[in-house]
């Protein structure tokens, strides 16, 4: 049996199908640029000479966003850790974002976006429009911002129920100026004239429409006798009135705005309701009982008042007759209130 061989053709190169043949002269080009750029890198790779800061500035300076970029002098301009210059100057209080870029041969570039204050927070922080709370040196917290306060991780919450609620209100007598939210759920609200609102722990934008009905009717030639208004009740509301002694030895400033009370009638809304006269006022127009209770902190029941005059004759009594009402207790007759009252006087 005889063997036969086969012949191969010699120095023929295997050619590449028409399709691969734009993505290999593209590689190609990548790889030449690489080595070329890694040649050149020492002529490219520069020492900076700029830092250019780019931004609407209010509350910062461009010298203290430099240092806080905290760049190495001779560093150059591809060694230079753009997300760690980011994260330093991102620290600022004030910086709410920060942006980095390099601009060849020899400059680098911050955009800074400052944060914008929406009220203050707690007793030394501030809390910016997107529910960011910070906290600059004292000496650069704005003038005349309403106050805001609440557990942390509830900003953004209490920075938006505020804002909808002074859009509710503005222009009344119970324009906000403060909205606080404790650790047990529960809303209160301070007025421009220094009224206290105890909203409990119900959505604090759903009481706009009985601030705005019932009680601004009830209530609107006594605003400057007002201490608190307590809206925890199913059906109803009481007011805390302030201590008449106080307010005549206080006189009210000139220039105080409508419904403001003097600084001794202002003092008393800082107080629990014990410590102020209160009466009871129906949101529904019906007159409830003197046992009606408010609805508690914590999720306790309430007891809706019957049918009847305590809430119509309550309400009609002046101030200095008016019974007390703390809010984990049932209201005490007219006569005991008076003389509870009485009591305090010093």
């Amino acid at each position: 049996m005889s063997g036969s061989a086969v012949a191969m053709p010699m120095g023929r190169v295997l050619a590449l199908p028409r399709w691969l043949l734009p993505a290999a002269a593209a590689a190609a080009l990548l790889v030449a640029a690489l080595a070329a750029a890694h040649a050149l890198k020492p002529q490219l790779n520069q020492p900076l000479q700029a830092l250019r800061v780019d931004g609407t500035l209010t509350h910062l300076q461009p010298q203290q966003i430099a240092a806080a970029a905290a760049i190495e002098p001779g560093a150059r301009l591809f060694d230079v850790d753009i997300g760690a210059v980011r994260s330093r100057v991102e620290a600022l209080p004030w910086v709410a974002h920060a942006r980095v870029t390099r601009l060849w041969p020899a400059r680098l570039a911050i955009r800074v976006w400052e944060r914008k204050p929406a009220a203050l927070w707690g007793e030394h922080a501030l809390v910016d429009e997107e529910g960011v709370a910070f906290t600059p040196p004292p000496r650069d917290v704005p003038q005349g911002l309403p106050k805001l306060d609440g557990p942390a991780g509830r900003e953004a919450v209490v920075v938006r129920d505020y804002q909808q609620l002074a859009a509710a209100l503005a222009g009344t007598p119970y324009t906000p100026n403060g909205l606080r939210l404790d650790a047990r759920g529960s809303w209160t609200m301070t007025t421009t004239s220094g009224i206290e609102l105890r909203l409990g722990e119900d959505d604090p934008r759903d009481r706009s429409a009985a601030i705005l009905g019932v009680v601004g009717h009830s209530l609107a030639d006594k605003l400057d006798q007002v201490a608190y208004i307590d809206l925890r009740y199913r059906n109803g509301f009481a007011v805390g009135w302030v201590s008449r002694d106080d307010c005549q030895r206080q006189s009210v400033p000139a220039n105080a705005r409508p419904g403001m009370a003097g600084p001794g009638c202002q003092k008393k809304a800082e107080v629990s309701p014990g410590t102020a006269a209160t009466t009871a006022e129906c949101l529904d127009g019906h007159s409830s009982t003197a046992n009606a209770r408010p609805r508690l902190a914590g999720g306790a029941g309430v007891e809706p008042g019957k049918a009847g005059q305590g809430c119509t004759k309550q309400a009609e009594a002046s101030p200095g007759a008016a019974t007390t009402n703390p809010p984990n207790a049932a209201v005490p007759q007219l006569a005991a209130g008076i003389k509870a009252v009485e009591d305090r006087k010093p």
